[in-house]
């Protein structure tokens, strides 16, 4: 037999027992015996009314309900092992621009430099130079692109510091000293 089929017939065999304990057993008189012995079975009370036990009973008291979550305070998970982490925001890096500094190496970079910063006539008079005692074209014209941009970036510092001496003097004052000091 299946163990289902077990089962329901367990459970028929105590429904069938449990409803002869509730009903009481006739007294049978023995033939054998001149007095007649009646057996006594215990006797249930009557199983009271619903309404008479109602009023007993405590009344149902729903939870309150739960609070909304405050924005302001953190999630504190109830694992010990989940690390909850602010959010936060990632921006991406600017992507650095291409430039001739960036792209070139230092030797093509001063090439592409006096092709651009000195004429033809000024290249060929140029083109030859004494290792020990001259400079190079190529050398010059990075020298040139360097002094360039300290003064590029000399003239953005003192106009910052030229609006900011309204606001506050102190602040442009040491401006521009940081950016005048050799």
């Amino acid at each position: 037999m299946e163990t289902t089929a077990k089962l329901g017939l367990i459970l028929l065999a105590l429904t069938v027992i449990s409803r002869a304990e509730d009903t009481p057993a006739a007294a049978q008189p023995s033939s054998e015996s001149t007095s007649a012995a009646v057996i006594a079975v215990p006797v249930r009370p009557a199983v009271p009314e619903r309404a008479s036990l109602l009023p007993g009973l405590p009344t149902y008291a729903p939870p309150p309900p739960a609070a909304p979550k405050q924005l302001d305070q953190p999630n504190t998970p109830t694992d010990p092992d989940v690390l909850v982490l602010p959010k936060m925001t990632v921006k991406q890096k600017p992507r650095p621009r291409l430039n001739a500094d960036i792209v070139y190496a230092s030797k093509d970079l001063g090439n592409v430099l006096a092709k651009q910063k000195y004429t033809q006539l000024d290249q060929a008079l140029n083109k030859f130079t004494l290792p020990l005692f001259g400079q190079s074209l190529a050398e010059r014209a990075i020298e040139d692109h360097k002094r360039e941009k300290k003064q590029a970036l000399t003239d953005d510092v003192l106009n910052i510091s030229n609006a900011l001496k309204d606001a506050d003097p102190a602040e442009a004052k040491s401006l521009e000293k940081a950016i005048t000091m050799p």
